[in-house]
């Protein structure tokens, strides 16, 4: 890997790190140039491919983290690490649940189980989808349990959309990027598409902060914790608005007539 190619990979591990709050890499320089390492032996040739490689080889290589702290005896770190699982659980029992509350017994649920089965995590190195499969059946067993709140918003959390969590907020958009027509993912090099997409996003959606979610995550680049402070929101939040703004986007008719083609 190039000087060039290993700053990119460094930059792109450091801000996965801190788009998700991840704070229990002790030496980052260390843990970048692993995960640089083994991107580098993989020989990736296209940029927005080796970016999606790099920040998925960031979230397998901090669930070992993350999975080795759970595990601890009462420490400050451990602490940490199930402050993190709770943040990276909350925001999929909220888009499940719509129900703040609900969500938050569910998710403190799903902690205990966690910890009472850690021994039962084979893979580390997948350990955030474990433990949301443990959250999953815990909202399956509340649904089935009290059929009568159900609502025709709920649905089952599939092991795709778990796998999609990993991925940085603009992976919905990466179909879009990619195809840009000099054949480049940096949306300041084309701003004729970056203002359609401004003109669509004004149209279609009518709740501000939706807007404003989708122009700072998908446009700037943003993680859920900076939207979350700039708004003045939760980051369970800024998960179901951007989600709801997503639904509505690909339903709108001007969205469909402007961008439609990079979809097809």
């Amino acid at each position: 890997m190039e000087d060039s190619s290993e700053k990119r990979c460094r930059e792109v591990v450091l801000k996965t790190l801190a788009d998700h709050g991840w704070q229990l890499v002790e030496d980052q320089g260390q843990f970048a140039a692993e995960i640089c390492a083994e991107i580098c032996q993989r020989g990736i040739a296209d940029t927005t491919q080796e970016r999606t490689a790099i920040q998925r080889a960031v979230v397998r290589h901090y669930c070992v983290i993350l999975h080795a702290e759970c595990a601890g005896s009462n420490t400050p770190r451990q602490q940490c690490a199930f402050t993190e699982l709770w943040n990276y659980l909350f925001p999929i029992a909220l888009y499940k649940t719509h129900d703040t509350e609900l969500a938050q017994d569910l998710t403190q649920q799903s902690l205990e189980k966690t910890w009472k089965h850690l021994s039962q995590c084979k893979d580390p190195a997948s350990f955030l989808g474990w433990a949301s499969m443990i959250l999953i059946n815990e909202v399956n067993d509340w649904f089935r349990k009290n059929k009568h709140l159900i609502s025709d918003s709920f649905d089952v959390l599939t092991e795709e959309e778990i796998n999609r969590s990993d991925e940085p907020p603009k992976s919905e958009l990466n179909q879009f990027s990619a195809r840009h027509e000099n054949g480049t993912t940096d949306w300041a090099m084309n701003a004729h598409l970056r203002q359609q997409l401004l003109d669509v996003i004004q149209k279609c959606l009518k709740d501000p902060r939706q807007r404003a979610i989708i122009i700072e995550s998908f446009l700037n680049e943003c993680g859920y914790k900076e939207i979350a402070e700039m708004l003045g929101i939760t980051i369970g939040n800024v998960h179901v608005l951007r989600h709801r703004a997503l639904h509505t986007l690909r339903k709108c008719q001007v969205f469909i007539e402007s961008l439609g083609d990079y979809f097809k």
